[in-house]
């Protein structure tokens, strides 16, 4: 069993990331991204995850945005996200105590048991549980922010274009923010005056070599 060389504490912000064992692609086509993006928000609550055995589309996002359904008080602040096709990147700030690893126990978990379903396949989905890395000041929070928002240039068809990426939190920084209040990116926003500020700064500061 992994021990965390961390804890998991109120206040405080992470990196989590987790990969697809031997390099399976998670997501295999658009509908495998747009669940877990309800995923994602769905599960950010203190009430229990609404069933989604039935979710095909990010209608209960929507809902969930409008106030129309309830997960609760949030258990983290989802910062800024990517979604590549084996793996995908969080920056989330820890709202309790372990709240994140009770977060992300809902994700894998729901995750791998629709994908094994759909896909008619059996055993682990991820490589490991989830990794982590405390973030411990400011510099590598911003750091971070362009690490996972430039993630998707490793997909050709993306490259140079990744504040476009529909499966990233670039385009709601730099553009209309689709997740309203689900998303608190005024973490890594409030530092700028503007969007081509941050923009820029993303170009400008992205390190391929940010130490994971």
């Amino acid at each position: 069993m992994t021990v965390r060389p961390h804890n998991f504490v109120k206040g405080e912000f992470y990196h989590i990331y987790a990969h697809g064992i031997e390099n399976l692609k998670i997501f295999q086509e658009k509908k495998d991204y747009e669940r877990f993006l309800t995923l994602m928000f769905a599960a950010n609550g203190e009430k229990s995850i609404p069933r989604m055995d039935r979710v095909i589309d990010l209608n209960l996002v929507w809902d969930i945005t409008n106030r129309k359904a309830d997960v609760g008080e949030p258990l983290v602040d989802i910062v800024c996200f990517c979604l590549m096709p084996t793996h995908f990147h969080l920056l989330l700030g820890e709202r309790g105590e372990a709240n994140i690893s009770k977060y992300l126990h809902r994700i894998l978990v729901s995750h791998s048991k629709y994908f094994n379903l759909k896909y008619e396949r059996r055993g682990h989905l991820f490589e490991n549980k989830f990794n982590s890395k405390h973030i411990g000041d400011n510099e590598y929070l911003l750091a971070l922010s362009c690490y996972i928002h430039k993630n998707s240039k490793d997909i050709s068809s993306w490259k140079d274009k990744e504040d476009q990426y529909p499966w990233s939190s670039y385009q709601d920084f730099v553009s209309e923010n689709r997740w309203q209040h689900l998303l608190n990116k005024n973490i890594v926003e409030g530092q700028f005056n503007s969007v081509q500020e941050y923009k820029k700064f993303v170009d400008e500061h992205y390190n391929d070599e940010i130490v994971l």
